[in-house]
């Protein structure tokens, strides 16, 4: 598991939904179960709402289970 920086999944504000950030998680051979927004103190692990879309920023993390690099 590693905790990877929103820019590698998309652009600064844009909106998607969490189901459109593992989509793109899976085309870099990664799986993404969860974020941790900016201004929170914990992650979020297989969020419950997946499809509402929100503006991310470029400071938000994602955990996600990937090879070892």
């Amino acid at each position: 598991m590693q905790i990877r920086p929103a820019d590698l999944y998309l652009r600064e504000d844009e909106e998607l939904n969490f189901f459109e950030v593992m989509l793109r998680g899976r085309q870099r051979k990664e799986i993404v179960i969860g974020y941790r927004l900016v201004d929170a103190e914990r992650a979020i692990i297989n969020p419950p709402d997946k499809v509402s879309r929100r503006r991310w920023s470029a400071k938000d993390v994602f955990v996600v289970i990937t090879e070892k690099e």
